[in-house]
């Protein structure tokens, strides 16, 4: 991702499924690095959603803290500074799509709910809000649930690199 940024030089990145907020901090650190760009990162930290978009595959939600797990995700990106650069949104994508219009983001990451719904809702609200020749970057791919979506995405992108566990599209 950090190449991606450093090369694209994007002014807006989306990231759907935040959590601990792991791969934001990274992406605000190359924005950062670039002098400029932003990224939203969008997760509603709430079990009810996390449980209705979970897939077999994943982890017991209901053992997580979600309230303490953006805490500490914000704590990081004020640690860090970077508060400049990355805006958390503390909603479901669905209703965050208000906050951008078509051909707004230049890289979208997705790592939202893992089923087979919520995943492919998540591509097709938000492929057309990526620019022509905008990147979207799909982890957990190895996960079958998400097969409908990868396959909404090919639609409309070209495959740029399968690392197995995500994949990095190019949008034509």
């Amino acid at each position: 991702m950090r190449n991606l940024i450093w090369k694209t030089k994007p002014e807006v990145c989306v990231e759907i499924g935040v959590f601990a907020g792991k791969s934001l901090i990274n992406t605000a650190l190359a924005l950062k690095e670039n002098g400029h760009g932003i990224v939203y990162g969008i997760d509603p930290w709430r079990l009810d959603v996390a449980l209705a978009g979970a897939s077999p595959d994943e982890f017991d939600w209901n053992k997580a803290d979600l309230d303490a797990v953006h805490y500490d995700c914000m704590r990081a990106i004020w640690e860090h500074g970077l508060d400049r650069y990355a805006i958390v949104v503390r909603s479901d994508a669905y209703n965050a799509r208000v906050m951008f219009r078509c051909g707004d983001i230049n890289i979208l990451y997705v790592d939202g709910g893992h089923s087979e719904e919520s995943s492919s809702k998540d591509v097709s609200f938000y492929l057309p809000l990526v620019a022509k020749c905008g990147h979207i970057w799909m982890d957990d791919t190895n996960y079958a649930s998400l097969s409908k979506a990868i396959g909404i995405v090919e639609q409309q992108c070209q495959l740029v690199k399968d690392f197995g566990h995500a994949r990095l599209y190019k949008k034509l």
